[in-house]
């Protein structure tokens, strides 16, 4: 009986695991990095421990030092949750070695299962249908190239030890190859420790539907259903949902099938995962296997009533699997939606979460939280911030539930992704069922731009922003105004801000306000009627905005939009000024880890400039029109932090 549990982990799954040990009756002991050690899931636990320093590999990957831990306080068994170390064989292993019970499969399943290119073989080997592709013992561009050629374009390369959409690139020519194949080895490595890739048949129209499956030590494997994954950004998962909709039933019994009979071929104890890519004429193939608790497993909770985590607690305690678990139905709809702190353009945001409104919990909304209000994001951990789940009777409810829950966020400090997850649940073909894993690719300048701030919008929360501004000694003296006022200068209060990394400068005189970029001019009033409400007119048209801050940070709330700014101090002011016109910011802390381009070189809009590493994933830096590069200010292997300049450039 497990009467003492460790979890190694952070974030939302470990305050997730403490909830269903805390109702099992099971004492939980947690482990923090010295810089984490204020993390939400902390203050939870019944103790916790410092494994390491912040940096993620010595911190919460610290094998050894967490067997250390769980040795030294008397700890029956470990919880991975979903992190690398629920995939790793080898921590598997030293658990079992030292008498330790781990919550998930046999270190050899857990191995088998690790490598895609193996997986694929076992599942093949099982009679389930599979991708074509090739693994290689050979790296080389060449080899893939001859692989690719086999196989036919567009292919896939796939990290074989990878996961969460890392170490994957689409190839759709043979000209591609060789900066696809350098750029997902180096993610792999770096996320993974291993840059060995596979390459498969790129399959361009499917739908990705996973099988949630769970077996004991008797023999038993039952499945609990299926969730529709199908809407993915850079092949990591947005939305998820159970059922999955307008699916065949004939279908959906074959891929329980399958799952089933993959599970029993490999012995398969604890809770799994089986994923498929589903093509519209109903055939279906082989993805991977994650040997984990999934992200996504509250929907399949939700339609069955069930606590997973006490599944895998009743499994790695010995127990048969309940016999109510080979007849439970499926009832109604569950939509998850995560929350990240990122960027517009999906890349990682950081910063101190100075506000946090989240909607009450209920019977059909359910919130899994990772963080608090004041705690902050760094490039250290995983960007997630909650996940937000709905239930309904059917699709309609469950996603005009998942719709308002997210309307009424307020959180203020780093981006966040609410207005895309909104966007997305509101199109039509989203609603009709209609969407497959190129959907939000396809359709992404559509989803975007009802996400847009409009120029109206901007201007008068800079205007509540300025009207705001109080000087900082004496009300009479413009010696201690940080409004921007300058001697010598118009009889006028000039501001700049940034707005998704972009500086925008305004002039308020009287009761104009001039934006410098577009040199529009606008009439504008209001009033703060309290502590966070400002009611504002510009150009006859009435606001009413809720604005939350943090120093030079803000946060304004307006109709279930939300618009960030960053005030810019004089010393960031002139910095920019003195740059290029064209000047292209960073839009986030990270690692470049490959420049494409030099000084003097013509370049067309969208091409490759650079490439930034954060939270061991790679985002290509575009040019945003045609011109010529003026100056480089940073090189490979550098650090750069948000809003710095990078480049120049000269349209």
């Amino acid at each position: 009986m497990i009467r003492k549990l460790l979890i190694a982990n952070r974030g939302e799954i470990a305050c997730r695991i403490v909830r269903t040990c805390k109702r099992l009756g099971i004492k939980t002991v947690g482990i923090f990095s010295s810089s984490d050690r204020r993390a939400l899931h902390t203050t939870l636990v019944d103790e916790a421990f410092c494994i390491g320093p912040g940096d993620t590999g010595e911190g919460y990957l610290n094998g050894d030092g967490i067997i250390e831990v769980a040795l030294e306080n008397n700890v029956d068994a470990i919880h991975p949750g979903y992190g690398f170390l629920s995939e790793n064989h080898v921590f598997a292993q030293k658990c079992k070695d030292h008498g330790i019970t781990f919550i998930g499969p046999s270190p050899e399943v857990i191995k088998a299962m690790g490598l895609k290119n193996e997986a694929v073989s076992i599942m093949a080997a099982e009679g389930i249908p599979v991708i074509s592709g090739f693994g290689s013992p050979k790296q080389d561009e060449d080899t893939f190239l001859s692989l690719a050629d086999n196989i036919g374009y567009p292919v896939i390369l796939k990290a074989i030890a990878g996961g969460g959409g890392r170490g994957m690139r689409v190839v759709q020519s043979p000209g591609e190859m060789k900066a696809a194949l350098v750029s997902a080895q180096r993610e792999s490595l770096s996320a993974f420790g291993n840059d060995a890739m596979m390459i498969e048949e790129y399959i361009q129209s499917a739908r990705h539907i996973e099988v949630q499956i769970i077996g004991d030590n008797f023999g038993n494997v039952v499945h609990l259903f299926e969730r529709e994954c199908s809407l993915q950004r850079r092949h990591q998962k947005v939305i998820e949902e159970a059922p999955a909709l307008n699916l065949k039933q004939s279908v959906r019994k074959k891929l329980f099938e399958a799952a089933i009979r993959g599970g029993k071929g490999i012995s398969y104890t604890g809770v799994g995962t089986f994923e498929f890519l589903v093509k519209p004429d109903g055939e279906f193939r082989f993805l991977e296997m994650n040997t984990r608790i999934q992200v996504e497993h509250p929907v399949t909770e939700l339609i069955t009533g069930l606590d997973i985590v006490e599944l895998q607690i009743i499994v790695a305690s010995g127990q048969p699997l309940p016999e109510k678990l080979k007849t439970i139905p499926s009832k109604g709809h569950a939509i998850e939606a995560r929350i990240y702190s990122e960027n517009a353009d999906f890349t990682p945001s950081f910063g101190k979460l100075y506000c946090l409104g989240l909607p009450q919990e209920s019977d059909e909304l359910r919130i899994d939280l990772g963080v608090y209000e004041g705690d902050d994001i760094t490039i250290n951990y995983d960007s997630m911030i909650a996940k937000i789940i709905s239930y309904g009777a059917n699709r309609e409810e469950a996603l005009n539930t998942i719709y308002d829950g997210l309307k009424s966020l307020r959180i203020g400090g780093p981006s966040t992704n609410e207005e895309f997850l909104m966007s997305l649940i509101s199109d039509t073909n989203v609603r009709s069922g209609d969407f497959d894993t190129k959907f939000i690719e396809s359709n992404l300048k559509k989803l975007q731009s009802s996400q847009e701030t409009t120029d109206e919008l901007l201007a008068i929360s800079v205007f509540a922003l300025m009207s705001r501004t109080k000087c900082s000694q004496s009300i009479y003296s413009p010696w201690y105004d940080n409004s921007g006022w300058r001697l010598g200068a118009s009889i006028g209060r000039e501001a700049k801000y940034l707005v998704n990394n972009k500086s925008r400068g305004y002039l308020l005189e009287g009761d104009t306000l001039t934006d410098l970029e577009n040199k529009k001019a606008s009439t504008v009033s209001g009033e703060w009627i309290s502590e966070r409400e400002f009611i504002g007119v510009i150009d006859e048209h009435t606001y009413t905005l809720e604005i939350y801050y943090d120093s030079d940070d803000y946060t304004v709330f307006w109709e279930g939009q939300k618009l960030r700014l960053k005030r810019m101090k004089n010393f960031q002011v002139s910095r920019f000024n003195n740059q290029q016109e064209g000047s292209l910011m960073s839009p986030m802390p990270g690692v470049i880890v490959n420049v494409f381009v030099q000084t003097g070189q013509k370049i067309k809009a969208g091409a490759p400039l650079l490439v930034l590493e954060a939270m061991k994933t790679e985002h290509i830096i575009r040019s945003p029109y045609d011109g010529e590069v003026m100056e480089l200010f940073f090189g490979e292997g550098e650090q750069v932090s948000e809003g710095v300049v990078l480049l120049g450039i000269q349209k």
